[in-house]
């Protein structure tokens, strides 16, 4: 059969409404958006972008799909990442056990594209011939005539028992939905709650003011705020909205009526950031506020104006995301696990939803009883999960990223979706490497090479830009984050973290990875010399040598320790005053005393030329900072400003910025329409 006659006949049988093809040893079920593998009845849940990628395989059998075709067919009028279509297949030759270097699947051809190489059959249900009334009259009937009798009560009670369990355990309808537009105005609009009965909705706009607005999207009201505001939400049984405020290093918490008319300030909280508040009832909000690294949830009384830590049942290695309100007007839990899994969990620990990946976005469907959240991707799609793990995708987005979900009594589902770019730019200020991407981490070194993280998709890879070129150093599929890049001594290798774990690159890719054994966030890693690296956590100090051994430990409480190799000194900071010791057991000499300002959430260490750079956040503004080592010297100001991710100090002293640009955010509605 010709390549032509082969596509004619896949896509005749696909019309034909069996959407299951089979290839090889597997079966993709497309419909289900699931691939099972024949012989050990293993079944893999696609994420969507790697199922149509897939179908576009599969229905192509013996043709080569260009990448242009494939970028455009999969993102249409949306610019991506050169490697995202790269990422993809990585999966998809992942799951079929495929070789790009001995391919029994998918054949690269190079610049000219991608062949799906196996033979493509779709698989039909054969149904089961039925006996003609005639034949039934003529089976020998072995049970008496009164048999009916007994039957008619047991048929009886086992339709009842089908209709009462149906009515709880039945699948309704997936709901279908259409994106309409809430917001239109230039600008950032985000963190968008909508109240569960009455006509409103309120979103930040532009960091720094507060819109009411009806759900059409017509401004009621504008608060305007010195500070940032963030994460107003609505009261269910009421009309009261509550909303932070960040000022300095503490978080506020304001509530407020629809027309603008305060109603309660709580008192301040130190905090480093906060989440969306949860009205548990009229009196009562639960709080979510990170501190010294860590979210705390609180339960806040109105009428006391007073937190109460809760006392919530976190299991070792998992970490607390936030609260929802959901079945019974009760408030659940949501952690993440050492396993890059999730759970919805009561007060006293009981487990009650779990999903197979990282859940950071949760709002309850009042309308189908289900928890709306991200889905593996992390925030390129939503799925709805019911309380007996049935789980289908609510929507996906192309054009940006969801960032916050609200969903009224109808199931509407209100959500913020945002796209930014982010440029790492050389010393010519040209960007030598852009995205849609969450973070980055550039850290350059004297031979005009810089490498830096991009996190995209919930994934963490490590990246170097040498020689006008691009090379991915780390080729991850879990969610460990990268927080820190460190250049060897000689810079023939890079250090940084994964989680609690450390890795080694040289210019080919990673080396090694362990475990720094640490019970703690780290707070920074470094070199001690070209053989041993270090990793503190504000009590512990590590030392490692190349082969991931740890060859011995201190003790030592501060907030940063930081060893400087040109100089052979050890930089600590401990009650906002940095301190240069020759030996970490000796006394050592004060520097200079920071402010709270500059000390706050202090990270991104930078060490160039007897400088020390470092970064700092205060009400929420980003702040660059610089202090020659030496005594006497005063801490100067290098830049403020928000959305400042990360920066760098090149050999010369030159500041490179990786900092969100063309930044831009809408509210949206998915509307629930009916199903086809």
């Amino acid at each position: 059969m010709t390549t032509n006659n082969n596509l004619e006949h896949t896509q005749s049988l696909a019309k034909a409404g069996l959407p299951q093809f089979q290839f090889g040893d597997f079966t993709f079920d497309l419909g289900q958006d699931e691939l099972k593998q024949n012989q050990s009845l293993t079944i893999t849940k696609l994420e969507p972008q790697v199922s149509q990628l897939l179908h576009l395989f599969v229905t192509h059998p013996g043709e080569v799909l260009s990448k242009t075709y494939l970028q455009e067919t999969l993102w249409p009028n949306t610019i991506v990442e050169q490697n995202s279509l790269y990422q993809l297949l990585t999966k998809i030759r992942r799951l079929l056990n495929d070789s790009s270097r001995s391919p029994k699947y998918i054949k690269t051809l190079p610049k000219k594209g991608y062949c799906f190489i196996a033979t493509v059959s779709l698989v039909v249900e054969e149904t089961k011939p039925q006996a003609h009334t005639e034949d039934r009259a003529l089976l020998p009937s072995t049970a008496p005539n009164y048999l009916w009798l007994w039957l008619v009560p047991a048929l009886i009670v086992c339709f009842s028992a089908y209709a009462f369990f149906s009515r709880y355990d039945g699948e309704p309808p997936v709901p279908h939905y259409e994106l309409q537009d809430v917001s239109y105005d230039l600008g950032l609009e985000s963190d968008v709650d909508v109240h569960i009965t009455e006509d409103l909705i309120a979103y930040v706009k532009d960091i720094y003011s507060l819109q009411i607005a009806n759900k059409q999207g017509e401004v009621l009201h504008q608060l305007d705020s010195p500070y940032r505001v963030a994460f107003p939400t609505w009261q269910r049984s009421g009309s009261l909205l509550a909303y932070w405020r960040y000022k300095e290093d503490q978080c506020e918490l304001f509530i407020m009526t629809p027309q603008g008319a305060q109603n309660h300030q709580a008192p301040s909280i130190a905090c480093e950031s906060a989440i969306r508040p949860v009205w548990k009832n009229t009196d009562e909000l639960v709080l979510s506020v990170w501190q010294k690294g860590q979210l705390i949830p609180y339960l806040y009384r109105i009428s006391q104006q007073d937190f109460v830590k809760l006392p919530l049942a976190i299991p070792r290695q998992s970490l607390y995301k936030g609260a929802v309100k959901a079945w019974n007007s009760d408030v659940f839990y949501l952690l993440n696990h050492a396993n890059h899994t999730s759970s919805l969990i009561k007060l006293n620990g009981e487990r009650v939803m779990n999903w197979g990946f990282p859940v950071w976005l949760a709002a309850y469907n009042p309308h189908t009883q289900a928890i709306i959240s991200n889905d593996s991707s992390q925030r390129h799609a939503l799925v709805a999960t019911h309380v007996d793990g049935r789980q289908y995708e609510v929507f996906q987005t192309a054009q940006g990223l969801f960032t916050n979900v609200s969903i009224d009594q109808d199931g509407d589902i209100y959500t913020a979706i945002e796209s930014w770019q982010v440029n790492i730019r050389d010393k010519d200020q040209l960007p030598i490497f852009s995205t849609s991407s969450i973070d980055y981490l550039p850290v350059s070194n004297r031979l005009g090479e810089t490498a830096f993280m991009s996190r995209r998709s919930g994934v963490c890879e490590v990246y170097l830009h040498a020689d006008d070129q691009v090379v991915r150093l780390s080729h991850h599929k879990g969610y460990e984050y990268v927080q820190f890049l460190e250049w060897r001594p000689d810079l023939s290798m890079l250090l940084s973290n994964r989680d609690l774990d450390l890795a080694l690159y040289d210019r080919q890719g990673q080396v090694l990875q362990f475990t720094t054994e640490l019970n703690e966030k780290i707070r920074n890693i470094g070199w001690f010399n070209n053989d041993t690296v270090f990793a503190f956590d504000g009590h512990q100090l590590h030392f490692y040598n190349l082969q991931g051994h740890l060859t011995h430990s201190q003790t030592l409480d501060a907030q940063l320790v930081y060893f400087d190799v040109a100089a052979k000194r050890w930089l600590v900071l401990k009650n906002r005053i940095l301190y240069s010791h020759d030996a970490l057991e000796n006394s050592g000499i004060k520097l200079a005393e920071l402010s709270n300002q500059q000390s706050n959430l202090l990270h991104n260490i930078r060490l160039k030329n007897n400088t020390l750079y470092w970064q700092s956040s205060w009400s929420k503004q980003d702040y660059i900072w610089r202090l020659p080592l030496i005594e006497q010297s005063q801490v100067e100001m290098v830049k403020q400003g928000n959305l400042i991710w990360h920066f760098d100090i090149s050999p010369y002293e030159e500041l490179t910025i990786a900092k969100m640009e063309a930044l831009e955010g809408d509210i949206k509605r998915l509307a629930v329409v009916t199903a086809p």
